[in-house]
This record gives structure tokens, C-alpha cells and sequence, in this order.
């Protein structure tokens, strides 16, 4: 079977990629290892970067319809009182847009749906990659094989065709683990519209609307803390016994079966992208640890900036390197400065006293002036 491109993974990543390489008039196929298009995760940010390449999709719109425009970010105490906030209205002003939180699997429905169902190959686990004279042949599970004239790695963040392709990544962990969940719940209206992240007493606790009267939360604690999914949900509430409104109403009105266990770490950027005819793409690439809410969104950028090299560029060779001059340096500073954030954040005593404290007396416009450098695009 022969195709123009082949996309390994079914995820954000890759169906944002099939998106944009279909409109360029690419024929590409998605292949999914799963039997079926999982949502995984519960809750998921589109900053105003991703949000500017949906607009250029021409899926902006459906996804804010979908989702909750946001009118404030904010880091807060476990009193909720405000330690950093970022003015929501100049963001839109500047780009066009502010971040919307939407669940994951109304993202992934919305790309799929403009992606060709034959298109997309379920139950195609990837075993073996390997050069041939019509470019790359994929090898599957189940026997099967797929010749391509290129292939895209979009298999996330403990991507086997990585592991084909660059073994020597390092994983480093945080000594942190991540509980998210969704809870039916309506916030009082300081709390609607708006991102809250509370630090203290070294564990975090993040929250969003996502749809109206639902809630997407995340809890982060020490590795090992909670030892068991017995009894969780009293475990996550002990934690956070001294959090203020609405942290501890949040829990309660928590679903304890759907709540979702993640190790966080990431991994030292590596040098090179790609090889030959196979490029890796979002966590596959340059997986981050959440603090910076950006993991997606670099995965979306990723995936626009590919299409356009792609249409370009002579050869595939000459795209993936054009993408990764182009990429490589934002997914650097994000890893990076992702890293510090996660560390700051955990900060407890005197320590965290000094933090609060320049983090209230930062200038406002500093703190626009470094979301930003994020939110911009350089394509």
C-alpha cells in the first residue's frame, strides 16, 4: 500500500497534522495503535498560539463553541489569594484570541471530523520503520505493511518510533505525581471563565470551567503519597483540607472511578528531530512538564509548521530540517522553562514567602511581555 505520508498516532498531534497536510492537498493516512480514537486525559488548554493555527484551519470557532473562552489566568495561595494575573483582554487584543479550555475529547472529535474516515487506520500498532526505494516502509502488528513517501511520529511522549530512531533519551523524573479529574459543579461567577492554579504547602491544585456547570482539576503531589487508588478521593481531600473555596468542593463533587494517574516528567530536548524520511512531532519530540500548559499547544504548532515546510520545501529532508530551525528553539525555552516552574512552584517556608512576594510585585507588563514570547508565531 502506497500513500504520500503516513502519520503515526492518532492524538492532537496527528490529527492536527492530517488536518493541516490535507489542506495543503497531501494525501496522508492516520494510523492509531488503538482499536479506537481514545480521549485521553480529561481537561486540556488552547493557549492563543494554538488557537491562532485552528483560526488558519478554519476550526477556531468550533472549538471556542465547544470549549470555555477563558477571561483570567491566575496563580493564586491556598487562600486564593492572588500571587500572579494576566490581563486576558490585552491578550486578545494582541492575538486574536484567549486561551479556551475545552475537554479532550471534544478537541479530538472536532479534528477528526474533518479528517477522511478512510483515512484514519485503527488498531495499527507500529513495530518496525526501515528505508525502502519508495521512501519508508511502516511495519504493523498485525502483518500488515505501509510504504510511504514520508513519515510523521506523533506517538507522544514514550513514542516507540522515537525509540527506534534516537534510543539514548533520557527521562527525567520530578519526584511528582499528577491526579486529574472532572467534577459537575458551578463555580461562583469570581471562579467562571478563568484559569486557577494555588500553590502552597508544596503541592499545586490547577481548575477550570470546561463547559458550564463542569469542572476540569488537577492535583499534584509528592511521588508516592498517595500509594493506592483506595480510598483516593479522602486522600486528595486530607491534602487539601486547608485549601479555601472552591478547592475542597471541587474534590467533593469529584468522579472518584474517572479520575486519571500521571508520573510527571520529561526528557532532555534532543538534538535532532529527524531522520531521513521520519520526523517526530509534539511530545515525541519535546515532551514538557505541564506547568506551562503548553504541551498541547506546542504539539498543534508543531504540526502547522510541519504542513507548511512540507508544502515548501523540495523533499521531506529539506522540510523536517526547515521545521526543526523553525520549532526547535520555542520547544526548547518551554522545556526548560517549564522545568523552573515546576520547581518554584513547590517551594515551602521562607522560600515560598520570597516567591509570593516577587511574584506580586512583578510588573504586570513584564509578565505579558513573557506570555507573549510564547504566544506568538514565527511562521
Amino acid at each position: 500500500m502506497q500513500v504520500s505520508g503516513l502519520i503515526i498516532g492518532g492524538g492532537i498531534a496527528g490529527l492536527t497534522a492530517a488536518v493541516a497536510l490535507q489542506q495543503r492537498g497531501m494525501a496522508v493516512r492516520v494510523c492509531e495503535a488503538a482499536p479506537q480514537i481514545m480521549p485521553l486525559g480529561a481537561g486540556i488548554w488552547m493557549a492563543p498560539n494554538a488557537m491562532q493555527v485552528f483560526q488558519r484551519l478554519g476550526l477556531a470557532e468550533k472549538i471556542n463553541a465547544a470549549g470555555v473562552p477563558l477571561r483570567n489566568i491566575q496563580i493564586v495561595d491556598g487562600q486564593m489569594r492572588p500571587l500572579l494575573r494576566t490581563n486576558q483582554a490585552r491578550v486578545r487584543q494582541q492575538f486574536g484570541f484567549t486561551t479556551t479550555a475545552i475537554t479532550r475529547a471534544r478537541l479530538q472529535a472536532l479534528l477528526l471530523a474533518e479528517v477522511d474516515p478512510a483515512n484514519v487506520l485503527l488498531a495499527k500498532s507500529c513495530t518496525t520503520i526501515t528505508e525502502s526505494p519508495a521512501g519508508v516502509a511502516v511495519a504493523f502488528a498485525d502483518g500488515s505493511t505501509i510504504e510511504a513517501s514520508f513519515v510523521v511520529a506523533a506517538d507522544g511522549v514514550h513514542s516507540p518510533v522515537r525509540g527506534q530512531l534516537f534510543s539514548e533519551v533520557r527521562f527525567a523524573g520530578t519526584g511528582h505525581e499528577v491526579w486529574r479529574g472532572m467534577a459537575e459543579l458551578q463555580l461562583v461567577p469570581a471562579f467562571k471563565q478563568s484559569i486557577t492554579e494555588a500553590w502552597a504547602q508544596g503541592v499545586r491544585f490547577g481548575f477550570s470551567e470546561v463547559a458550564d456547570g463542569v469542572v476540569d482539576w488537577f492535583a499534584v503531589v509528592k511521588s508516592g503519597r498517595l500509594a493506592s487508588r483506595h480510598e483516593l478521593k479522602a486522600g486528595l481531600q486530607s491534602i487539601f483540607e486547608n485549601f479555601a473555596y472552591p478547592v475542597p468542593a471541587i474534590l467533593a463533587a469529584a468522579d472518584e472511578a474517572r479520575i486519571i494517574h500521571n508520573e510527571i516528567a520529561d526528557f532532555d530536548p534532543i538534538p535532532q528531530w529527524s531522520r531521513g524520511r521520519v520526523c517526530l512531532i509534539g511530545d515525541a519530540a519535546h515532551a514538557a512538564t505541564p506547568y506551562m500548559g503548553q504541551g498541547g499547544c506546542q504539539a498543534v504548532e508543531d504540526a502547522y509548521a510541519l504542513a507548511q515546510c512540507l508544502h515548501q520545501e523540495a523533499t521531506p529532508e529539506q522540510a523536517f530540517a526547515a521545521l526543526q530551525r523553525l520549532r526547535q528553539p520555542k520547544a526548547r525555552h518551554i522545556v526548560h522553562t517549564s522545568r523552573l516552574l515546576g520547581r518554584v512552584g513547590y517551594w515551602t517556608g521562607p522560600a515560598a514567602a520570597l516567591r509570593n512576594f516577587a511574584m506580586r510585585a512583578a510588573p504586570a507588563r513584564l509578565v505579558e511581555r513573557q506570555f507573549s514570547q510564547v504566544y506568538a508565531l514565527n511562521y
